[in-house]
């Protein structure tokens, strides 16, 4: 079986820098159609599907797999997509690959469609499947209408785009003239942009009893253009906001408003009387009173781009006041859907959904009554639109398309106009609703005239939309995706249909794909359900068949146990494995730092008769993203590589070991150049473990006892653990080095000190034979903090007991902090007596570790001083001899 060029060699370096770069990209890409959770960057995507379907010209033709490799970097840049001149060679070598058919392509996990998007483009023959109705709709933009639609006309242009634009306006001509008396303008035809809200609460002291505006700050712009404040103006009944210029003159911090957090605890204080309402209060009052809304702040925007702030007028919040009483005259659909979304929130969702935890459980409740009002009318009027056009001739199909993008205009609209979506300062400029993959509790917020000449309004929408159709009308002219709606689990194929299978499978709990679309699902059911009845036929998106695991509550009926998850994902292998022919390639995509994840996957690709031939780590995450647990986050996704191969040869534990630690050096050294630290860098192990695992259908014991998966990680742990400290030490005896010493570097180097969550560490203390609980008693090098664990510096442990034999990472501390407190004769009998002052590896420890540390550590600069003396201490150590039982050392804190 001729092995294929992702199984032997990548372009890893310049495709993740062109990965990487895409993450800050958005004009003309296609995440900017439609907001869906964990695209994979489309470098990485082309280079997969590419690299998983062309054959390895093999060592013996290195220019011609060099100039593979140069193709493939050469078209990796977000640019040079659309330039025919970088694609062609990549088309060129797969057309030789497949002379006699097309290469036929499935992803049966396609949600925003990145996969199947690029295989489309190279020329593949091409299908996408997903069981999420929003993303069967995103699919439909991105893979199939562009390339059926798309075409150029004899001028050049793209007719769809100029209908699209006609019609968008004639939507925007309807809506607006329905929405004139809410949506206030001035004599000379200006609007407000953004008009800024508080939500409200009662102040908890019944003498007081103020009405508080509850804000997460003072600052309304913060800018290079302009500094605007809110300071509090204690009326008898209510605290009033007052536009203010420039920061506090009085010093107080205008970065902190009324509410204030502490991790997920929230406090609401009063700026009148001081009393504060902690967090259980807080979301009781929410539940049984509701909070009240107050709009503050009003910013205009004239034709010339200048901005002003300024309190609301008469005719602003008479405007308000009416857009109440007509959202409640819009008329229901024929088909008995109400104008504005009344659909329940999943209870079960609190997580994913905080707001239900303050008795907003509603989606008409997460808008203001005029945000459901204009969004109630856009819908309305995008359904008018697609009768319009039929009435004109438009084909059907056509028309179809046409009202489809008008849909998610809609959409872009309700991302950016909901009681959640927040304002930035700094930029001036909304924040969308789901700033993470979840919806953040918001106090103050922003509402758009989306016809206003403010940010992320209706033409804003059309751009950006009109922008990504024209990027994929180029990638794929006339090549349309074969878009399906489908359960993975029950794929709807034949047995070896396709000649790669190319997928990005959920992971676990970490998306809620399901709950996070129905957000967006109420809405579309409203502005193009009718053209979709099979997509909208259920009050929220279907997830029966959902393969996740998720976190409602366990005695809810959305409950998704792991286990169940695992079956499901189970379920969905065997199909994989199913649909592919037998000499083809599954290219799988995987980010998850739970080793029972990868452990669970090892036994589930097995069990469906895949092997893994090789893996890759590759750039998916935008880097500088921020974090509060750098364990929990993975940069990379590991690809892995497989093949339909049955083994029945048993492996044996000695000869695995052999094997591993040669085959993860090797891969290791070839990943070098992408700077892996931290989960990415024992992740991207995990698939060269998994190449030597699949070589046996056992792995044994001498005794005839079977190693378990977890114990094969663990081997796999300790290989990467290994090849770190030997590379990080420079090969200076490492064998001389305890396992607590070792266990300390990998830390600091992989980690850089911060906590990790508990599985994280415990399985980094199985990879050094160490035990968790003795490592966090006291003077330990590791402190519980809450859920995770945090690795201790010196002048962090506490007293130190150090036995007759103490870890060279003990000696180490103790030595520095006496070297630092001038305790000299005490330091010459702990380097002496400890045998650490005379010897090599001691000394490549101290060296390495603080070659880790940033500057300005403290540790850094203890280990800087001793290490400095390094010859002096050597000496003295050398001549010290005295009788040593124990060395205990008390008041170490500088």
């Amino acid at each position: 079986m001729k092995r294929a060029l992702i199984e032997e060699k990548l372009p890893l370096v310049t495709v993740n820098a062109a990965s990487d770069r895409e993450k800050h990209l958005r004009h003309g890409h296609i995440s900017t159609m439609h907001l869906w959770w964990a695209r994979r960057p489309l470098a990485m995507a082309r280079t997969v599907v590419l690299a998983s379907l062309i054959p390895d010209p093999g060592p013996e033709s290195p220019r011609t797999r060099d100039g593979l490799l140069t193709d493939i970097g050469n078209a990796a840049r977000f640019e040079a997509a659309a330039k025919p001149g970088a694609l062609a060679p990549l088309r060129d070598a797969l057309t030789a690959a497949w002379p006699q058919q097309r290469a036929k392509v499935l992803d049966c996990f396609a949600g925003g469609g990145a996969i199947p998007l690029e295989a489309a483009r190279l020329g593949c023959d091409t299908t996408a499947v997903d069981i999420n109705p929003v993303a069967h709709l995103i699919q439909r933009c991105t893979l199939e209408y562009p390339a059926r639609f798309g075409g150029i006309d004899e001028n050049g242009g793209r007719p769809f785009t100029e209908e699209l634009t006609h019609w968008a306006a004639w939507v925007r001509e309807v809506a607006d003239s329905r929405l004139v008396e809410v949506l206030p303008r001035t004599n000379d035809g200006s609007r407000p942009a953004v008009y800024f809200w508080s939500r409200t609460m009662t102040c908890a002291d019944p003498h007081c009893g103020r009405t508080v505006p509850l804000i997460s700050s003072r600052k309304v712009a913060d800018s290079t253009r302009h500094k605007v404040r809110v300071d509090y103006d204690i009326d008898k009944d209510r605290i009033e906001l007052r536009l203010a210029e420039g920061p506090p003159g009085d010093g107080s911090d205008w970065r902190v408003g009324t509410k204030t957090s502490r991790g997920s605890q929230v406090t609401a204080t009063c700026p009148a009387c001081g009393t504060a309402r902690p967090d259980r209060e807080l979301r009781a009052y929410a539940r049984e009173q509701g909070f009240g809304h107050y709009l503050y702040a009003v910013l205009d925007i004239d034709a010339n781009g200048v901005r002003t702030y300024r309190e609301p007028t008469v005719s602003d919040l008479m405007a308000i006041e009416q857009a109440a009483i007509e959202a409640e005259s819009l008329e229901d659909y024929p088909d008995g859907t109400t104008a504005i979304p009344d659909e329940r929130v999943t209870a079960s969702q609190y997580r994913r959904y905080p707001n239900l935890t303050y008795g907003i459980d509603t989606w008409a409740g997460m808008f203001t009554p005029r945000q459901r009002l204009v969004l109630g009318v856009l819908a309305q009027a995008v359904r008018k639109a697609h009768a319009a056009m039929l009435e004109q001739g438009v084909e059907p199909e056509r028309a179809q398309a046409l009202a489809t993008y008008l849909g998610l205009a809609v959409d872009r609209i309700v991302d950016y106009n909901s009681s959640f979506t927040t304002w930035r300062p700094t930029v001036e400029a909304p924040r969308s609703t789901f700033p993470q993959q979840a919806i953040r509790m918001a106090w103050d917020f922003t509402e758009i005239d989306p016809f206003g000449a403010g940010p992320s309004g209706w033409t804003s929408a059309l751009t950006w939309i009109t922008q990504a159709f024209h990027h994929c009308a180029v990638a794929n002219p006339g090549n349309p995706v074969r878009v399906q709606r489908a359960n993975a689990q029950q794929l709807p194929f034949a047995d070896g249909e396709f000649d790669a299978v190319i997928i990005d499978p959920p992971y676990y709990d970490a998306f809620q794909y399901g709950d996070l679309s129905d957000f967006f699902y109420v809405w579309l059911k409203r502005s193009i359900g009718h053209l979709y009845p099979e997509l909208f036929a259920t009050a929220l998106t279907p997830k029966r068949a959902e393969v996740i695991q998720n976190r409602a509550q366990r005695e809810s009926a959305e409950y998704i146990s792991r286990d169940e998850f695992e079956t499901r994902l189970q379920r969905a292998l065997n199909e994989v494995a199913r649909v592919v022919s037998d000499d083809g390639i599954v290219s799988l995509v995987f980010a998850h730092t739970d080793t029972a994840a990868w452990e669970h996957l090892l036994r589930a690709l097995r069990r469906s008769g895949l092997v893994v031939t090789t893996s890759w780590p590759m750039q998916s995450e935008r880097n500088g993203r921020t974090t509060d647990n750098i364990g929990s986050v993975l940069a990379s996704s590991i690809v892995l590589v497989c093949r339909k191969i049955s083994t029945t040869t048993d492996g044996f534990y000695d000869d695995v070991v052999r094997d591993l630690d040669a085959r993860i050096t090797e891969r290791l050294e070839v990943f070098e150049d992408m700077k892996l630290s931290g989960a990415d860098y024992f992740v991207s192990a995990i698939g060269p473990a998994f190449e030597v695992f699949a070589k046996y259908s056992r792995v044994l014991r001498l005794s005839g006892e079977e190693v378990e998966v977890d114990e094969l990680m663990v081997l796999a742990r300790q290989a990467v653990a290994r090849h770190a400290t030997r590379a990080l030490t420079r090969g200076e005896s490492l064998e001389r080095l305890d396992s607590s010493s070792l266990f300390y570097l990998t830390w600091r180097w992989a980690y850089d000190g911060l906590a990790i969550p508990a599985d994280e560490a415990y399985m980094l203390c199985r990879a050094f034979d160490l035990h968790l609980d003795s490592l966090t008693a006291r003077g330990g090098l590791v402190k519980k903090s809450g859920t995770d664990y945090k690795l201790l510096a010196p002048h962090e442990r506490g007293p130190l007991r150090l036995g007759q034999r103490p870890s060279w990472v003990d000696v180490m501390h103790a030595a520095c902090l006496l070297h630092d407190q001038g305790r000299r004769q005490e330091l010459d009998a702990l380097l002496g007596t400890s045998g650490a002052g005379t010897e090599p590896a001691f000394w490549a420890l101290v060296t390495a570790v603080t070659e880790l540390l940033p500057e300005g550590a403290r540790e850094r600069t203890l280990l800087l001083g001793l290490g400095g003396n390094r010859d002096v201490l050597e000496e003295r150590a050398a001549r010290y001899v005295p009788d040593f039982e124990e060395l205990t050392l008390f008041g170490t804190q500088p």
